[in-house]
């Protein structure tokens, strides 16, 4: 045998049999749980055929062992069917081309990675722009030729791959579905769902969710084998900060975390149906030292702290022409003056105490920016960022780690969306996974980190499971190319080590509220 025809063989036997009917699946092969089994798969997204143009080097198994090595078990695995079709013709498949996807399936078997395979660009859709071959600039949710595609690729994956393990492979059907009603959008992934589960009825498939994946689907809700993919990449001024395809990102203010949801208005008497107090539940210790800083008066207010009842500070503003000692910029709108303070106004406790109230004592209303508790050597910071109008204030308590909790023990953190798609996702038996989240590298560094913590921290109390977008590049926990992080050389890749930490360990680097230490 010639040396062609060896390595014909090689290739032949490494690259295809497992897809080829060699080994056949047991019938019966199936996940017993899809609620759990998504609860247990974490992971990352690996792009290496993302994008016919500039990612589309296939994929590496040293990512699969270091993946494997580090304690994941999922990888997504987003595609562009122009990485694997004939250019011009997205009906023609070119073998040469798709056998790197085999690989990426093969690596995953033999490292004990769950791998979902998703098209990121299918035809007739991609929530990426491009330039596309002629014929191909198609609308995936109204044009039959695109639906047609679209099936015939599902269909040539779920039969080429039929012999892999459903606990091995799934798929994800299309990436971040935007502009189209929840009935079209259905009607089309059915035909995906009903093409696929006609050869491997067994086969795991996840849908994204409507919103660019942000919600819930509940039309698929009775399809068995069927999970919901989730995104999440709110709030997306920290996750995109500066992102070069973000338009108007370079001028969006340095993101901070935590951005507390908790309401930055204090309404006085003459918004009395709103008014109320912002209390804080804790230990409070004689000596703890008190700061608010206070943003924007409108007319007058009086800033008031009690702590167990008793008034510690007491400070009135009134609004004018003239900015005086308590403001720093002077605003006279329809309604009278609302001038702008940003300036400290600070108290301390001569006893110990339980709780400290915060309120507006007279006058209008006004807000505050931060509210900052020396205790010891520590200082507590607690940046307030909802600013919904008309919304009261509620109590709060402290943990022994002074991170700031509603009282159901849950955080006050901008995840309010998801915490209400989680729930209507447990309410009707639909399993779901986080296939995308992250934060781009241009993010300070120490917010990043802080808000992958407590975000990882709700995912696993929700237990959800996860893929990072992404291993490698600006989001991933390799090679991010940060220019304000200290990397760890790991096996040959720069390693953010604090990034891993967070994501397996979350309240290592929590920042609820940001905390720091005088020396």
């Amino acid at each position: 045998m010639n040396l062609r025809n060896t390595c014909l063989l090689f290739f032949f036997l490494f690259f295809l049999l497992p897809f080829e009917g060699v080994t056949h699946v047991d019938p019966t092969d199936t996940i017993p749980d899809i609620k759990a089994f998504c609860s247990e798969r974490k992971g990352f997204n690996l792009t290496g055929k993302f994008d016919v143009n500039w990612s589309n080097d296939g994929f590496h198994e040293k990512d699969f062992s270091v993946i494997h090595g580090l304690g994941f078990n999922f990888v997504r695995v987003p595609v562009d069917y122009r990485t694997y079709t004939l250019p011009g013709n997205w009906n023609h498949f070119v073998e040469e081309w798709v056998t790197q996807i085999d690989k990426a399936i093969n690596f995953g078997q033999k490292h004990a990675i769950h791998v979902c395979l998703n098209l990121h660009r299918a035809p007739g859709y991609c929530v990426n722009s491009a330039e596309l071959p002629a014929g191909q600039d198609l609308d995936l949710w109204t044009d039959t030729v695109a639906q047609n595609a679209f099936v015939r690729h599902w269909r040539y994956f779920a039969d080429r791959y039929k012999n892999v393990p459903a606990s091995m492979l799934s798929f994800n059907l299309v990436n971040e579905p935007s502009n189209v009603s929840e009935e079209d959008y259905v009607a089309v992934m059915q035909k995906a769902i009903d093409a696929i589960h006609a050869i491997s009825p067994n086969r795991l498939i996840f849908v994204d969710g409507l919103n660019y994946g942000r919600d819930i689907l509940l039309s698929l809700k009775d399809e068995p084998n069927i999970a919901q993919a989730i995104h999440s990449y709110d709030p997306f001024e920290l996750t995109h900060y500066k992102a070069s395809w973000v338009g108007g990102s370079n001028n969006w203010p340095v993101p901070v975390w935590p951005m507390l949801t908790i309401s930055n208005y204090l309404y006085g008497p003459y918004k009395g149906e709103y008014k109320s107090p912002l209390i804080l539940q804790g230990e409070f210790e004689a000596g703890t030292e008190i700061t608010v800083n206070v943003k924007q008066v409108s007319i007058e207010s009086t800033l008031r702290i009690k702590a167990d009842n008793q008034t510690v500070l007491s400070k009135k503003f009134i609004c004018g022409p003239v900015a005086g000692n308590d403001f720093t910029q002077v605003i006279e709108t329809e309604w009278g003056y609302q001038n702008i303070s940003n300036k400290d106004f600070s108290c301390t406790l001569t006893t110990a105490a339980t709780s400290l109230a915060f309120d507006n004592a007279s006058g209008d209303w006004m807000t505050i920016n931060s509210i900052t508790i020396k205790t010891g050597n520590e200082i507590h910071n607690y940046k307030l960022f909802d600013n919904e109008w008309g919304k009261k204030q509620q109590t709060y308590m402290l943990d022994s780690n002074w991170r700031i909790k509603n009282l159901d023990g849950s955080l006050p953190l901008p995840f309010e969306n998801y915490q209400k798609n989680f729930a209507l996702a447990r309410d009707n038996n639909i399993p779901i996974m986080v296939l995308e989240f992250g934060v781009h590298n241009k993010t300070p560094h120490d917010v990043s980190v802080a808000f992958l913590d407590d975000l990882s921290a709700f995912f696993r109390e929700n237990e959800t499971g996860w893929a990072l977008w992404n291993f490698t590049g600006s989001f991933g926990i390799m090679n991010s190319n940060r220019s304000d992080c200290e990397y760890e050389t790991y096996q040959g890749y720069h390693l953010d080590r604090e990034m891993l930490e967070a994501l397996t360990e979350p309240g290592s680097a929590s920042a609820v509220g940001e905390k720091k230490k005088i020396d």
